[in-house]
């Protein structure tokens, strides 16, 4: 090993000796960079070699090298053999294509050397790059399509980009970039060809007959087919093709409804293919779309479809103008075949109309929404909250489907105490003895404190405790109203007792304390002694 590192010192000192000669390197300058290159040969060629050392060496020669051409451009000195202007090139090669040999599977250090030939305008090394890669990493798909974009961009060779994209596919047919790039191929260049033949017309000059077919985007058309049947076709995979085409320069439109009729042709069950077709359709025919539309749902006829459909409704409501009605009719039947609707879909959709100012179409897709899903309460207070004429009757409709439903409840009977106070009352006290719910119940207190008055609202506590187990919030709600007026120290302490008898939380024996402290101090003794009886001593010094 010492032989093969000292051998290559010695071929880098003529290199060395005439730097300095130049001025670009002091003789300290000189002796570091032979000091440090001889260390990094030893760490190359020791028995276990790290990728770092070899990373290292290769980021110190980059940096010698720039910093050489820059004292180089400062001297003005042109008379340089090549050995000087390009022995740290070579010797840069010369460390990647070493580390490379034992770091065949490295992708990110392949890509740095195939970018590191590009910028030095290297092209054997870097066609032979390509070629190792390559060969070690077949299923790399982002070396393919750099190695056939150079071919293309670089040495203008058709031909040979085309052929790259043909071994990659035989390797790698599932992969939607391999496609999408080779589709770009295929496009750019007839692009390519139809700009040159523009170029030729307007100079009188004959260009060259490429076939119409092929002017037409045969060889893209096939590409894109052979894609359809290797590649799942989702939405993102598909707008990588679409927007390919977008960016041409010349008419676009044939090849863009070749797409989308293949993909649909593909997949015909898929609904956003036929969203993108009619927004595709949109911009030149209105009435053509809508019929692309209903076609849509003939064919797949899923909620989801009629959701997206609605949603391209709403999107093009401006350009749909009159015909906006009589689609919206078509939908609001065709809900109406469906056997599954999801109601959380159609509030989305609701609060979509709502926001474009579409209200007035909204309310025959919710009714109909109701009359296939009638116990979803979610539709209910939707409709009482964003669309309801008369919110007491629809509420009073939902309650015959959802008789113990707390939420339709506490609605109804809060629109109800607007309107009429004594029935609401009835109504509460009716809903409250059929039935326990414990929000229902500190509901019910508050309504009553808030409207009659303290008084009443221990006479509802007293008599719920008749009918049900009180709720701990309701005794906690009643608490808060007893100290807000003001009652009586020994009647609010009674209450505290009955709510640490019945809840021993130590949260409660808290709020206790707070108010004794603050109100009844000759309680606190004895608050603290019934503490001890359910807490520990730990516990209550926590607590307090």
């Amino acid at each position: 090993m010492a032989e093969v590192v000292q051998s290559h010192i010695e071929d880098m000192l003529p290199e060395v000796y005439e730097l300095q000669q130049l001025g670009v390197l002091s003789s300290v300058e000189a002796k570091s960079v032979i000091k440090t290159r001889t260390d990094f040969e030893y760490k190359m060629r020791r028995r276990i070699s790290k990728k770092q050392d070899f990373l290292r060496f290769i980021d110190y020669e980059l940096k010698f090298d720039k910093l050489k051409q820059s004292r180089l451009l400062q001297l003005g000195t042109n008379d340089v053999s090549e050995g000087v202007r390009y022995r740290s090139l070579q010797r840069i090669h010369f460390i990647f294509q070493k580390c490379l040999r034992k770091y065949k599977n490295d992708i990110p250090l392949w890509i740095r050397y195939i970018k590191y030939c590009k910028q030095v305008a290297s092209s054997r090394s870097l066609g032979l790059a390509f070629v190792e890669a390559l060969k070690h990493n077949p299923n790399c798909v982002e070396i393919w399509i750099m190695s056939a974009k150079n071919e293309m961009e670089v040495n203008k060779n058709i031909s040979a980009a085309r052929s790259i994209f043909l071994r990659a596919l035989k390797f790698n047919s599932d992969s939607p970039e391999l496609w999408k790039e080779h589709f770009r191929l295929e496009v750019l260049h007839v692009e390519k060809l139809q700009k040159r033949r523009q170029i030729m017309q307007a100079c009188d000059k004959p260009a060259h007959a490429a076939p119409d077919e092929f002017m037409n985007f045969k060889t893209a058309k096939i590409v894109f087919r052979n894609a359809l049947s290797s590649i799942d076709l989702t939405s993102d995979n598909l707008s990588g093709f679409t927007e390919i085409v977008q960016k041409l320069e010349f008419n676009q439109d044939d090849l863009m409804k070749f797409l989308y009729e293949s993909a649909l042709k593909q997949s015909p069950a898929t609904p956003f293919l036929w969203i993108k077709l009619a927004e595709f359709v949109m911009t030149k025919d209105v009435i053509k779309a809508q019929s692309i539309l209903q076609t849509a749902f003939a064919t797949v006829q899923t909620f989801e479809c009629l959701m997206s459909i609605i949603e391209f409704m709403i999107k093009f409501s401006e350009k749909l103008g009159n015909i906006l009605s009589a689609m919206t009719d078509y939908m609001g039947r065709s809900l109406d075949t469906l056997s599954l609707i999801n109601p959380d879909k159609v509030i989305k959709i609701g609060d979509l109309m709502i926001k474009n100012d579409l209200s007035s179409f909204l309310e025959k897709i919710i009714d109909i929404a109701l009359r296939k899903c009638p116990e979803s309460q979610s539709l209910w207070l939707y409709k009482v909250h964003n669309l309801s004429h008369d919110p007491i009757k629809d509420l009073e409709e939902a309650l015959l489907v959802l008789p113990k439903d707390s939420k339709i409840l506490l609605e109804y009977l809060s629109s109800l105490a607007l309107l009429d106070q004594a029935k609401c009352r009835s109504n509460w006290e009716k809903i409250i003895k059929e039935s326990y719910s414990a929000p229902l119940i500190s509901h019910y207190v508050q309504y009553v404190y808030a409207s009659f008055g303290l008084a009443d609202a221990r006479k509802v506590f007293k008599a719920v405790q008749n009918w049900h187990t009180i709720p701990e919030e309701t005794v906690t709600e009643l608490l808060k109203y007893e100290i807000a007026n003001k009652t009586d120290s020994e009647q609010v302490c009674q209450l505290f007792n009955f709510l640490t008898n019945n809840f021993d939380k130590a949260e409660n024996w808290k709020f206790y304390w707070d108010y004794c402290r603050k109100n009844s101090p000759e309680q606190i003794s004895s608050v603290l002694w019934k503490c001890r009886k359910s807490m520990s001593e730990a516990q209550i010094a926590q607590m307090f």
